[in-house]
């Protein structure tokens, strides 16, 4: 197996050589040398350089470029500069914790660009490369779309036991106002830096709850003092057709309409009749483009009851979410087609937590194109989905199958990463059509969103990537995928490969197998907008394709928020965390620390299941270093949907206790009856005296395509941008050389 040797940020003996004394003292001796580490690190500052551009690729000079920090980053906070003649910035003498950039200029859109400045001990300099400012004019406008928020449930009681306002909850009655402030702190710029952010609101907004809907399971309802907080973070206007908006029955919907009037935040989607629900289209003239936007649920609720208790709304005067019924589309999209306006059917609807939408739903996508919407925007399955192109006989339009979680309280691990869509919208001579788009990756910890960067943006760039690809895979006529790639802080998205420029780059191996396997293989991209195009083998060979699942196994901090190494989808201890000083690569690891003396194990785990499919098969693979250290075991955990288990195993034992940086890999079949997985990595005390450390990193869980390929050396080419992680095959040879094909994007 091939293999490249990784540096670390740099030894403990460095440490030792460094001179670095114990400052405190610790439980544990690794604790001292974590300290001081961190405070080596941190003396040692780097510099941000890039340069700003207009949309013609030219230097712009005078663009203010500022800091934005939180919490561990806010020494960077505040600091600033502006662009030279030739474009060029520099900001020196940063602290290594991560920032948002803010780039401004009279007459041009702000940008707000994560940065990840956590970097390894020996790089000096971050460099962004170019970033574009669009510039403002009449006829253009930039829209940002983002998807569920509430404001209820766990985040007014964490622990749900019934008591309101312990210190546990984000929410607090008595500081609704500051508190749902805070859920925004680290997305808010961006939501001020365009003309109209539009969101889904899916939950009534009610301050007497004291109606729930008798017949569904889950019920929302938000206080008026959090929704009185959306126009101040940047939201402007609010779709209500979902499937929660009549969680508290007419009174909660009444409630609702009365209270985002008295705010003044723009609504529309529902009503207290049908005819009400259809009347609330949100028409605008904004830098002299005309828009329209009305939000429909595809969701009724025939299984509530009878239609008094269905979601929709009826006419003469049954309250709810206005339908999706072709009937409802058709009037929407041809009354403000016909009218020249820029048209955004947003619909609510699809299966949750799966990453493509339902035939249904894309038929009420391609009819509302056909029918002359500009965009179609939509959400429900808590998960984001890629873009999707359709092509209804007038050119092809973008689809946004599902924008996921903006603010959202659920603890399904596939919901936690989303991003927001940013739209620039232009009069062309065709009318109002959209001119560009991109998406801005964030992660949701504590419910809330941290914007991603550096490689996890990478990481999400290509899930996304791997997803739009799949939308021309077998689609009906006039569907395509979009090209999605990540570029300058952002996902680029691109109607088809004629919009971008792209490189091919050839990796070639030469692999030694194990049982004629090559076992996983990395694909290690050359850049973050990097897809595997291609893949040739000496002889012919049986191949599979692979997905990491796990996009938290690398224990790096590349969101933007207050906290630096929180990883908080780790269950993390005082014997168990993520720690800098000793890494495989990057510049995070996890570390798990016993004691001789100790007559019981730690273990680290996931706090959140993975969904997993039974009868698949998986890899579970890292890299473990030891240092006096005790038994080292990796379980396995089976379980079913209520999770429940169905097995528990363990499937990997390392038994000495010195060993440097070395390379685990378990194979793995979900057993039937399956549905979800979590891994347990456990350190048992040292047979010898003192401390033991175990640490690991650069951990995958890799999901194989049940798709096998028949690869010889003429090769085979795959669909691009991608996002596949991993290689295996099968081959009646000793050794194997194998081609990569890679494809970058720009």
């Amino acid at each position: 197996m091939s293999m490249i040797k990784r540096v670390p940020l740099i030894s403990l003996a460095g440490l030792a050589a460094l001179g670095l004394a114990p400052l405190t003292s610790h439980a544990y001796q690794f604790d001292t040398v974590e300290a001081d580490f961190q405070s080596a690190y941190l003396a040692e500052p780097v510099e941000l350089t890039g340069r700003i551009i207009d949309e013609q690729g030219l230097p712009l000079e005078d663009a203010q470029l500022r800091l934005i920090g939180f919490g561990d980053s806010l020494a960077n906070d505040g600091e600033a500069t502006s662009s030279w003649s030739a474009g060029s910035f520099s900001l020196s003498g940063l602290a290594r914790r991560s920032v948002l950039l803010e780039v401004s200029l009279d007459g041009y859109y702000s940008e707000i660009i994560p940065v990840d400045l956590q970097v390894e001990f020996d790089q000096t300099e971050v460099e962004l490369g170019d970033i574009q400012l669009i510039a403002k004019q009449f006829g253009r406008v930039r829209m940002t779309f983002g998807g569920d928020a509430m404001f209820g449930r766990r985040m007014l009681d964490a622990d749900a036991d019934g008591l309101l306002g312990e210190s546990s909850d984000l929410l607090h009655l008595d500081s609704l106002g500051k508190d749902t402030e805070a859920l925004f702190e680290f997305v808010e710029p961006l939501l001020h830096a365009d003309d109209h952010t539009a969101i889904n609101l899916e939950t009534p907004v009610t301050d007497s709850p004291l109606t729930p809907h008798p017949t569904k399971s889950y019920v929302f309802h938000a206080y008026s003092d959090s929704a009185a907080v959306l126009p101040e973070v940047g939201v402007d206007s609010v779709s209500l057709g979902n499937n929660h908006i009549f969680d508290f029955l007419t009174d909660g919907l009444s409630d609702s309409l009365i209270h985002l009037d008295n705010i003044g935040l723009t609504h529309y989607g529902a009503g207290m009749s049908r005819s009400g629900a259809s009347d609330t289209a949100f028409r605008s003239t904004i830098n002299g483009v005309d828009m329209s936007l009305q939000g429909f649920s595809n969701f009724i609720g025939s299984s509530y009851g009878d239609d008094e208790l269905h979601v929709i709304a009826y006419d003469p005067d049954k309250a709810g979410a206005l339908p999706s019924y072709s009937s409802q589309l058709d009037a929407f999209v041809d009354d403000e087609s016909d009218a020249g306006r820029f048209v955004v059917p947003i619909i609510h609807g699809g299966t949750e937590y799966a990453y493509a939408q339902t035939s249904g739903m894309r038929t009420d996508f391609a009819r509302t194109i056909e029918h002359g919407a500009d965009i179609v925007v939509a959400h429900h399955p808590h998960v984001v989905h890629g873009i999707a192109t359709y092509d209804g006989g007038d050119g092809p339009k973008y689809v946004i199958g599902s924008l996921g979680n903006f603010v959202f309280d659920q603890e399904v691990y596939e919901t936690f990463r989303s991003y927001l869509a940013v739209v620039d919208v232009i009069d062309g001579s065709k009318g109002p059509e959209v001119e560009r788009m991109s998406l801005v990756p964030f992660r949701l910890d504590d419910y809330a969103p941290r914007f991603l960067a550096g490689d996890a943006l990478a990481k999400m760039g290509r899930h996304v990537a791997h997803m739009s690809t799949a939308e021309a895979q077998g689609a009906d006529a006039g569907w395509e995928g979009a090209v999605v790639y990540a570029q300058g802080g952002r996902l680029r998205v691109a109607m088809d490969e004629s919009e971008v420029t792209t490189t091919d780059l050839l990796d070639s191996r030469s692999l030694t197998l194990s049982d004629n396997s090559t076992g996983a293989i990395d694909i290690e991209p050359f850049a973050h907008n990097d897809a595997l195009a291609g893949l040739a083998t000496g002889s012919n060979s049986s191949c599979e394709l692979g997905r990491d699942l796990l996009f938290i196994g690398d224990f790096e901090d590349q969101d933007v928020d207050d906290e630096s190494n929180e990883n908080p989808l780790w269950v993390q201890s005082s014997s168990r965390y993520v720690q800098n000083s000793e890494v495989h690569s990057g510049t995070g690891a996890v570390v798990l620390l016993r004691k001789s003396t100790y007559s019981s194990r730690t273990s680290l785990w996931m706090g959140n299941m993975m969904e997993i499919t039974a009868g698949r098969k998986y890899t579970i693979k890292g890299w473990h270093k030891g240092d006096n250290a005790g038994e080292f075991r990796v379980t396995v955990r089976w379980m079913n949907s209520s999770g429940s288990t169905v097995s528990h195993t363990t499937q990997y034992q390392q038994f000495a206790s010195d060993y440097e940086w070395s390379p685990f890999e378990i194979d793995v079949t979900a057993p039937s009856g399956s549905d979800k997985l979590k891994v347990y990595f456990r350190h048992y005390p040292p047979a010898e005296g003192g401390d033991g450390e175990v640490f690991l990193d650069d951990i995958s869980i890799i999901e194989w395509d049940p798709s096998e390929l028949d690869v010889d050396p003429s090769g085979v080419y795959l669909p691009t941008p991608n996002g596949w992680d991993a290689v295996r095959c099968e081959s009646n040879t000793d050794e194997l050389a194998m081609n990569l094909l890679h494809r970058v994007y720009e």
